[in-house]
């Protein structure tokens, strides 16, 4: 069976428009983010810093983009920092001051960069829904 990936899409600005409508957008940080590459090259090989048992690369791989959403996310920006999945794992440690769960989120960046908390709070995102037409 072939997926249609606008249902998904759909519903990831359905939960961030839910989040926005319940008042939470002041005190929120929203990572969209993707667990596959999607078959797409890309020209950057990633940095070799820990390896399978059998030496192959265990992280990091193929990149993947993300989405930063929150009244405090640089506008515009691009991130330059060697992010991973493991970095939002981070991010909620540091946020909410919690003992790290292993050795790997002690050494993950925790997505700082992607953060101005001095810079005044940002609308929410404007996301609209799909046309039934097109999902």
């Amino acid at each position: 069976m072939v997926g249609n990936v606008t249902r998904g899409m759909q519903w990831t600005v359905d939960q961030v428009n839910a989040v926005v409508q319940g008042g939470l957008w002041p005190k929120t940080a929203i990572f969209i983010t993707w667990d596959d590459w999607g078959g797409w090259f890309v020209h950057v090989d990633p940095p070799e810093v820990e390896k399978w048992t059998d030496g192959s690369q265990f992280r990091y791989g193929s990149r993947v983009p993300c989405l930063v959403l929150s009244p405090y996310a640089k506008r515009d920006y691009i991130s330059k920092a060697l992010h991973s999945h493991v970095s939002l794992v981070r991010f909620c440690e540091i946020t909410f001051q919690l003992p790290s769960l292993n050795q790997r989120t002690a050494k993950a960046d925790g997505m700082a960069d992607c953060f101005d908390f001095s810079q005044p709070a940002g609308p929410p995102p404007r996301l609209t829904a799909i046309p039934k037409s097109r999902r």
